[in-house]
């Protein structure tokens, strides 16, 4: 099964893709201001899309997974993932897409689709980002995306967060469709 924006074509992720993911996702362009700044070897993506593809795990069973692989519609190739961490009725989004894709509007289609699917079949009514200080392409994406940064202590428990990141929220007001 998959979903569908204007250019992009949406299919949860399974081992599968890792092959076909692999030049994007194991760039370590794609990770300079991610993380720790080094890129999966292909077994570590291969393990980790095996992973995500079960679903959260028991220790983490308040979580819902949500991760989808992205793929050009027209020409069915495969540029990165966006996915979310589920927690009551908040989402935590991340999106990855391999260096030839970036700056082409990719990145804001993805992450819209993403907010809309989780409002629709999840009842999400937060939207929370994290990102590495540095990540100034990330920051404008959010920001593009009527995400807030957020300077204060004000911040739920996020899976993704370490010490010093950047944090962006963004409140569902009514449809996303008016975004």
């Amino acid at each position: 099964m998959y979903f569908e924006s204007e250019r992009l074509v949406y299919e949860r992720i399974t081992k599968q893709h890792a092959q076909e993911l692999k030049d994007c996702l194991c760039d370590p362009k794609v990770y300079e201001n991610v993380d720790d700044g080094i890129a999966p070897t292909f077994d570590e993506l291969l393990q980790s899309f095996a992973s995500r593809e079960l679903g959260s795990p028991e220790q983490r069973e308040d979580e819902t997974w949500v991760d989808y692989a992205v793929r050009i519609k027209e020409s069915r190739v495969a540029i990165g993932r966006v996915e979310a961490t589920i927690i009551e009725s908040r989402a935590e989004v991340a999106y990855m897409l391999g260096v030839s894709y970036w700056r082409q509007g990719y990145g804001s289609e993805s992450i819209l689709w993403l907010q809309r699917f989780l409002q629709e079949n999840y009842g999400v009514k937060e939207f929370w980002a994290t990102v590495t200080p540095g990540n100034e392409a990330s920051k404008r994406l959010l920001l593009k995306n009527n995400y807030v940064e957020i300077l204060d202590e004000k911040i739920p428990r996020l899976t993704s967060y370490d010490p010093g990141d950047w944090v962006f929220f963004r409140s569902v007001e009514g449809s996303l469709d008016d975004t």
